[in-house]
């Protein structure tokens, strides 16, 4: 596929040179807004909405040129199976566009429409450059032009026969799902991998989608943990962005996904975000209380979870990376 200059012409787009790779999407714990899931509760299956002011619905990212050229790279390997759209969903896409644009001019210090017309970003000596929404809304993929505006990815849902059918995604930093087995299905099927799903949650996701107000978008969190600090984790793919070959060790990593729920109020379609982050264990010594929490997080996992999240060869013997950090620093496992 060739490049989309839409979503790329960059100065200082390489980020910052001198991050370490394991480093280029991990978030700030002591920032404003910073996400970790489990200090609140220890439950992996769990809905967890938090009321959400829209001027915080998308976050700043200091680091967005790493996302961005991810985004880039990604499309550029999978094709497909990173982006995918349903006829449709063209409407939504295009009245998403206009949502994220405006809340991105009006909410973020570090985006600025110039007199051309093209969107700025702009922080930290690094910038990036788009062609701006008038582009976008007359893209054949007007979604995927919007995601280039952000670190996030984005998934679209709306309405159908049975439930809500993912219509159209930007999807660069899957957690061990594929978007080509997901586009076109409704959120039971998307979600019946999940261990307790159906059980404790099916319903009520059911009914917060039916009754979601484009005037209350929500908010939740999401975590595992890895031994990879690459974003795209589909199985058996990778996409190194950084040019540093992989990345993969023995190192365990927590991987924490910040999600937005959004009704758009004229197509009616629900935007869900995801932010990817990736940090090393041994940023949550900074934070009290944080490796007990994590602790108890994983102590509390069923099996089911505990084989859901890939967390047994982590913790197989005393040579797993997630054991031989607990026992240096909490002790109990």
């Amino acid at each position: 596929m060739a490049d989309r200059p839409s979503l790329l012409v960059a100065a200082g787009a390489g980020g910052d040179g001198e991050a370490l790779p394991e480093r280029r999407f991990a978030q700030d714990f002591s920032a404003p807004f910073s996400c970790i899931p489990f200090l609140d509760t220890p439950e992996v299956v769990h809905m967890g909405l938090n009321r959400l002011d829209t001027r915080h619905w998308v976050l700043p990212c200091h680091t967005l040129p790493h996302y961005h050229h991810h985004k880039i790279a990604a499309r550029r390997v999978l094709g497909d199976k990173v982006y995918a759209q349903l006829p449709e969903s063209l409407p939504a896409q295009r009245e998403l566009g206009e949502r994220l644009y405006q809340h991105l001019i009006n909410d973020h210090a570090g985006y600025a429409c110039t007199s051309a017309g093209p969107l700025r970003w702009q922080a930290d000596g690094k910038a990036l450059y788009w062609t701006g929404l008038a582009s976008q809304l007359a893209s054949g993929e007007p979604l995927w032009d919007a995601s280039g505006w952000i670190a996030d990815d984005i998934c679209l849902l709306q309405p159908g026969k049975h439930g809500y059918v993912l219509v159209a995604a930007s999807l660069t930093a899957p957690s061990y799902w594929r978007l080509e087995e997901k586009i076109g299905r409704p959120l039971d099927a998307i979600h019946r991998p999940v261990p307790g799903f159906q059980n404790k949650l099916s319903a009520q996701v059911a009914r917060f989608f039916d009754h979601l107000k484009p005037a209350y978008p929500v908010w939740r969190g999401n975590w595992s943990l890895v031994t990879s600090a690459e974003l795209l984790q589909r199985g058996g793919v990778s996409v190194d962005s950084s040019g540093t070959g992989e990345t993969k060790n023995q190192r365990a990593y927590l991987r924490i996904e910040r999600q937005s729920l959004r009704r758009l109020p004229k197509t009616g379609a629900v935007v869900f975000t995801i932010r990817v982050s990736i940090n090393p264990l041994e940023d949550l010594l900074l934070i009290e209380g944080g490796v007990a929490a994590l602790q108890a997080a994983v102590e509390a996992m069923s099996p089911e979870e505990t084989r859901y999240k890939s967390l047994a060869p982590l913790l197989q013997d005393e040579h797993g990376p997630l054991r031989q950090f607990f026992t240096e620093h909490g002790g109990r496992i």
